[in-house]
């Protein structure tokens, strides 16, 4: 399908009655694609223009046949959940001119491998990447300081990952239920481990948590049951309720008398 003469696509679903289409041209003089436009499960090729300056919000919502997509580097803004549910999607370039990763803009693209971010991107928004199953690795540049709750949760393949010295807190759920992680490199600059953080990393063996961290959120190691060596730093004086909760070295911490006993037990008995 070619679209001529537009400037603006608007919030409604304009393609949701073409039941057979598979491929979209945007014309050269389109500035901005918004709103829950391109719903749209036949489609597999979607071409960019460079005139286009934004993909809003839920943009690509549920183009489950999406295969890759090449965003120009006029592009400026990807809006929360551009790509949820582009389950087909398998590699994607971003381009330096994008300085910040919408919340769940990745979320649900289960056959995404791998993704490189740029150093431009400075914050990577709430679920931007959670359920991206098959994730197995990415590299987080210097440039990010923040990573946003539920960031990587449920990126069960997702094996190893970088996190550099400029990120000062690991958000909620951040790493929740990334059950292929083994290790995992916490830099001396993070300061908070968020509630659940690491829950459910059942194959996470090791952690070297640095003196730098003075909090650890509730159940932040529930359930990592392969986890048999921890090292806990003199630094922490908040520990959250059932931080170790079913973690693979329980026992051998309970013998720890600085950890409060609420941190073998499950964060809700506290209400």
């Amino acid at each position: 399908m070619n679209i001529d003469n537009l400037q603006f696509i608007s919030k409604e679903r304009i393609f949701m009655s073409e039941p057979v289409l598979i491929s979209i041209k945007i014309p050269d003089n389109l500035q901005i694609i918004n709103g829950k436009n391109i719903e749209k499960k036949n489609i597999n090729e979607f071409i960019i223009p460079s005139s286009i300056n934004k993909l809003g919000s839920y943009c690509f919502n549920g183009c489950s046949s999406l295969t890759s997509i090449n965003i120009p580097s006029s592009i400026k803004e990807i809006g929360d959940y551009c790509f949820l549910g582009c389950s087909s999607l398998k590699s994607i370039n971003i381009p330096t001119t994008i300085n910040e990763l919408g919340n769940g803009c990745f979320k649900e693209c289960s056959t995404l491998k791998s993704i490189n971010i740029p150093s431009s991107i400075s914050k990577i928004g709430n679920g931007c990447f959670g359920h991206c199953s098959s994730l197995t690795s990415i590299n987080i540049l210097l440039s990010i300081n923040e990573l946003g709750n539920y960031c990587f949760e449920s990126c069960k393949s997702l094996k190893s990952i970088n996190i550099p010295s400029s990120i000062t807190k690991l958000g909620d759920s951040c790493f929740c239920k990334c059950s292929s992680l083994q290790s995992i490199n916490i830099p001396s600059s993070v300061s908070e481990i968020g509630n659940w953080c690491f829950e459910g990393c059942t194959s996470l063996t090791s952690m070297n948590i640095p003196s730098s961290v003075s909090k650890l959120g509730y159940d932040c190691f529930k359930e990592c049951y392969s986890l048999t060596s921890i090292s806990i730093p003199s630094s922490i004086t908040s520990f959250g309720w059932g931080c170790f909760y079913k973690c693979g070295c329980e026992d051998e911490l309970k013998k720890n008398e600085t950890i409060p006993r609420n941190c073998f037990k499950e964060w809700w008995l506290m209400k």
